[in-house]
């Protein structure tokens, strides 16, 4: 049946409006919603999947070398005898940046129980040195460009957090950011060395 009060809107000269169809816009917001949830559980299952890392517990990296800032060559077999934290930073990387002072609070109040090793994946020395100054870390830094210590390491995100042994051996490895509590415990769960009283 017409309805009058649209006729009559028309014949005055109203513009008339088709009343929205509740269907039609209901209908890809939820199929909108679904995609986005799938999406985001796709993404939680990958992230978990694909942040394992490749090189399993007790590979010897003690031959693995880095370049010194100072132009020197450094290897990870100069830590032995000493647990060793191996983080990979770039200053492209926004979650390397932040953490990076926590790096360094928790190198203090370890007091030399265990070597931090600052591993820039830079394009440019220049780039990392900005960044080592301005986040005040003071621990040994290096550049590591053809990836060697990274990939031994089986890292595969930014930043990325190795645990070595006294003995050299890969301990294990954390893909993501840390702040100075979470690193303090993986430290001691991982090296056992507490750095905290």
């Amino acid at each position: 049946m017409p309805d009058h009060g649209d006729a009559g809107a028309a014949a005055k000269g109203h513009a008339v409006r088709a009343k929205p169809s509740l269907r039609g816009s209901i209908r890809p917001r939820i199929i909108a919603g679904i995609a986005v949830v799938l999406a985001a559980v796709g993404i939680a299952f990958v992230a978990e999947a694909v942040l394992e890392s490749d090189a399993p517990d007790g590979t010897n990296l003690s031959e693995l070398t880095f370049d010194r800032f100072d132009g020197g060559t450094g290897t990870l077999a100069e830590y032995e005898g000493t647990p060793l934290v191996v983080n990979f930073f770039a200053s492209w990387c926004p979650p390397c940046v932040r953490e990076m002072p926590d790096f360094q609070e928790v190198f203090e109040d370890l007091d030399g129980q265990v070597a931090f090793l600052g591993l820039s994946q830079d394009q440019s020395r220049k780039a990392a040195l900005n960044l080592v100054e301005r986040t005040g870390v003071t621990y040994d830094v290096g550049w590591d460009p053809d990836l060697e210590v990274y990939e031994a390491t089986g890292s595969i995100a930014m930043p990325t957090t190795a645990f070595v042994s006294p003995s050299g051996e890969l301990v294990d490895t954390f893909a993501g950011a840390l702040d100075a509590e979470s690193l303090a415990e993986l430290i001691e769960d991982e090296l056992g060395v507490a750095a905290r009283p």
